[in-house]
């Protein structure tokens, strides 16, 4: 990426052309329930399957060392824009500032920088498929109607954080064309692809829960257990094109694994009370109507 390339992607934003997202949008209904959370290792793998955006993961992250903590920062601002009503835009303004010193040089000398338009709009466009495909599998499933509006206020969500207009598809069958062929030419297996699915399939005790950090308990009866449902969860929210690019084994029995826990999830989120399928940024949104 060359430093003009890098210069140029800077949008302005006009706030007043923005309107935050309310309690009336088909984002407030589907965004904040637990498939949320089931997808996010998805989210974070086809992330760094763009070039751009692994060398930004292996260069400033710290997904590995602190899993919990990253994923808490990151959804705590992403349901901050959602769900901010009168603070959405100025924590959209924080979450691109957050990614403007995030930049380096490549072994051959040319810059690369988050904020490069297709990257930056890659990390969007993973956020609104992911949200899709994880309510499609796992969830409520989606209405009538639902996903072409729910594409259309993501476009919104986009533009406060300062994804450029042009960037994005106009509607949402482009929108998909423009993720198929973004896996076909532009995505790539790398180093970073699979140390992810390694974190996921290979998951580090939570934090909060002190008793699972014992050694004994963790590894010889927990983890190996969350590692088979979170791996083949993620590996069953990825296309089937995704799947074959960056080489995860998608054999006879995790797809049966796969099935099991998306009939048992459909089945159960959708008919979980609020204060337990809701994180707390919707709960807290939920109330304030």
């Amino acid at each position: 990426m060359t430093t003009d390339a890098i210069g140029a992607q800077t949008p302005a934003t006009d706030d007043a052309d923005i309107t935050p997202l309310g309690p009336d949008s088909v984002a407030w209904k589907v965004f904040g329930d637990l498939t949320f959370v089931l997808g996010a290792p998805r989210r974070l793998l086809i992330d760094v399957a763009h070039p751009v955006v692994a060398t930004g993961v292996r260069e400033f992250s710290v997904f590995e060392s602190d899993p919990y903590g990253r994923a808490e920062r990151t959804l705590n601002m992403i349901m901050g824009v959602v769900y901010g009503r009168d603070d959405a835009l100025d924590m959209a303004r924080r979450l691109r500032e957050r990614h403007r010193d995030i930049k380096g040089r490549n072994p051959d000398g040319t810059r690369w920088s988050s904020l490069n338009p297709e990257a930056f709009h890659w990390v969007h466009a993973s956020l609104v498929h992911g949200v899709y495909t994880q309510q499609k599998e796992l969830g409520r499933g989606w209405k009538p109607g639902e996903v072409e509006q729910f594409y259309l206020e993501m476009r919104r969500v986009g533009r406060m954080y300062g994804v450029r207009e042009q960037d994005m598809p106009a509607d949402w069958a482009s929108f998909c064309d423009w993720f198929d062929e973004m896996t076909r030419t532009r995505l790539e297996r790398s180093d970073m692809t699979d140390r992810v699915f390694a974190v996921a399939t290979s998951p580090k005790p939570p934090p909060h829960i002190p008793v699972l950090r014992i050694p004994f308990l963790w590894n010889s009866t927990i983890r190996p257990v969350a590692g088979l449902v979170v791996g083949t969860v993620t590996a069953g929210l990825l296309t089937p094109e995704l799947r074959g690019l960056l080489s995860i084994d998608w054999g006879r029995g995790r797809r049966f694994l796969f099935r099991l826990i998306a009939v048992q999830s459909r089945l159960i989120i959708p008919r979980l009370p609020k204060r337990i399928r809701m994180v707390p940024h919707a709960r807290a949104a939920a109330r304030k109507k």
